[in-house]
């Protein structure tokens, strides 16, 4: 088979690419490990990374098996990272034409840009509005991409080699099918973009290419959320300078999360019940490694939602505890010894080399996060009972929900993995797309930023290749 674009990865930064560029008429094939749960007996769709074989016990890798990637596991939450955001890292792109792409994007899913990302400043903090668009979901349903007649969707399948014609052009992949074990030979006419997420996009490029960058896999940013405090309904709305902000919001809003720069940090402040029993189950199941809880929460969200909801009802409205929690989220300097590197002792079911995470938080970042929690408690702080406050400890600590910057954006590649357009260095036709570009990750949720990068990216190759006509 040939087509014109090979794209790893079905998830935000795949779908909308093959989205894209379907409708300018080219020939896309999809290659995605994961399984097709519509049509395969693999019920499973909630799973650790099958990239990672190692990893702190305060990391949990999560990825979805199924396709769609962890669009599948968004909550819906519409946010584009910041100017002041973007100023962290060397992103290589101005914002202004990042926002350009996020209003397009918005227009082609008919939502209201100006909701998408709004910054103000309460008291002495900043608060940013995160529209729930909550009709896009999983972007690889929402988009319909398994009817796309121009899109080939290769499942439960990854590439096990790269063939190389001249200037290191790719001119085919071979990838292995895990349940048929067939290798199966796919032709490219113009580019092979990874999709594969800000852990699967540095493994899979250390697996298949030789002599790589070196900067591919380091710099493993995420968002290290630690819950701050737990607080009373009535206390958070009657005491607290920011509670009432969280308590008057507007239907149309998903929550309104609270940020503040330390030095050259972001730190994100988000009121939560403590009694939500999504977030409450979800939690309990992440961070156990037991194979049983996973596959309830899977069972659960996937194939019960009817039970799943009326528990939701239940617990809310008992509200038990009656408690909210004041959680923190964390950004995070890029720091080469933070990486994700090949396990040479190990591999996956396609013959891959799986990977070891080596991440944590540096001292400089714990000292920042300890004078957010003096701030709160201060004169012009949100006087918070300093008795309430829970240490910052990394037994508190949960993340990997949004890895980031590994295969980031430079100018160069002593500098970089990818060019500002998204091309990796020394490769005439490999690209690389998802939150693994980002030169900076900001505090929050990276999905819209992602859609919005892959928005851009197919415009270029839209721009740079001549349309060919199936």
């Amino acid at each position: 088979m040939i087509f014109d674009y090979i794209i790893i990865g079905s998830g935000p930064a795949g779908s909308v690419l093959s989205w894209n560029l379907s409708k300018k008429g080219f020939k896309i094939a999809i290659i995605d490990r994961a399984t097709n749960i519509k049509e395969k007996s693999d019920k499973n769709s909630f799973i650790y990374s099958p990239y990672i074989k190692n990893c702190p016990n305060y990391y949990t890798p999560l990825f979805s098996n199924q396709l769609g990637g962890n669009s599948a596991l968004w909550n819906n939450k519409v946010y584009l990272i910041t100017k002041e955001e973007m100023r962290l890292g060397n992103w290589n792109i101005e914002y202004e034409e990042l926002f350009k792409f996020s209003e397009d994007l918005s227009k082609k899913f008919s939502l209201n840009h100006e909701d998408i990302s709004t910054t103000s400043n309460v008291d002495s903090l900043k608060y940013s509005r995160s529209f729930r668009a909550k009709k896009l979901g999983n972007m690889f349903n929402y988009l319909n991409i398994n009817e796309n007649k121009n899109i080939t969707v290769y499942d439960s399948s990854s590439p096990t080699s790269l063939n190389f014609g001249e200037n290191k052009t790719v001119k085919s992949i071979i990838l292995k099918n895990s349940i048929t074990q067939k290798n199966t030979e796919l032709f490219l006419n113009n580019a092979l973009i990874f999709c594969a997420g800000g852990l699967g996009n540095p493994n899979l490029l250390q697996n298949l290419l030789i002599n790589n960058n070196e900067l591919i896999g380091k710099n493993l940013c995420d968002h290290p959320h630690i819950n701050l405090a737990n607080i009373k309904k009535t206390d958070a709305k009657n005491s607290f300078k920011f509670g009432k902000y969280f308590l008057n919001n507007q239907n149309r809003y998903t929550e309104e999360n609270f940020y503040h720069i330390f030095g050259s940090y972001f730190v994100g402040i988000q009121l939560d019940l403590v009694a939500d029993p999504a977030r409450f189950l979800k939690r309990i199941f992440i961070k156990t490694r037991s194979a049983l809880p996973k596959k309830i929460f899977s069972l659960l969200i996937n194939y019960y939602s009817f039970f799943y909801k009326v528990i939701i009802k239940i617990l809310s409205i008992l509200n038990l505890r009656g408690k909210y929690s004041y959680e923190f989220f964390f950004s995070q300097k890029n720091n080469l010894e933070n990486m994700i590197k090949l396990n040479n002792n190990s591999k996956d079911n396609f013959g891959l080399f799986k990977s070891d995470i080596i991440w944590d938080i540096s001292k400089e970042e714990k000292n920042e996060y300890n004078k957010l929690i003096n701030y709160l408690i201060g004169e012009n702080g949100i006087l918070l009972n300093e008795k309430k406050l829970h240490k910052f400890t990394t037994k508190k600590i949960l993340s990997g929900l949004h890895p980031s910057c590994t295969t980031l954006m430079g100018a160069d590649k002593f500098s970089g993995c990818v060019d500002k357009n998204l091309k990796l260095f020394d490769h005439e036709n490999i690209y690389v797309c998802g939150s693994s570009v980002f030169s900076s990750n900001g505090f929050t949720n990276p999905t819209w930023t992602i859609m919005t990068l892959s928005n851009r990216l197919s415009r270029f190759l839209t721009d740079i290749y001549e349309l060919k006509k199936i």
